[in-house]
């Protein structure tokens, strides 16, 4: 994050400049709203940086949330990693495997192993 803010006034910040983009961007393509993003984001100044883990967990999120990728969890809800074996997971089955993660979905009614 910017040296001296918080997290909380980062992603406020973030947001405000989405919010901004999405008023100016109002009807153009991908190519104009990336380069009004690229304009906002050059406003910024070297100064402000943002931690990009941050940024990488946002854009994950925002793919999600905007349906830009299929769900490779198989609709899954929970998760431990791949190292450890956690008591609720015992009588589960895994719908994927992903990064360093297992990833389970809800049981179906009636299929409760």
């Amino acid at each position: 994050m910017h040296r001296g803010k918080s997290g909380v006034e980062e992603a406020s910040f973030l947001i405000d400049l989405a919010l901004t983009l999405r008023r100016l961007a109002r009807g153009e393509g991908e190519e104009g709203r990336t380069a009004l993003a690229w304009a906002l984001v050059n406003r910024r100044g070297p100064e402000r940086t943002a931690d990009r883990e941050f940024l990488l967990a946002l854009a994950a999120l925002c793919r999600a949330l905007g349906g830009a990728e299929r769900d490779p969890t198989g609709g899954a809800t929970h998760f431990h990693l791949h190292t450890e074996n956690p008591d609720w997971a015992i009588r589960e089955t895994p719908r994927a495997l992903a990064g360093g993660h297992l990833f389970y979905a809800p049981r179906e009614a009636g299929h409760h192993g």
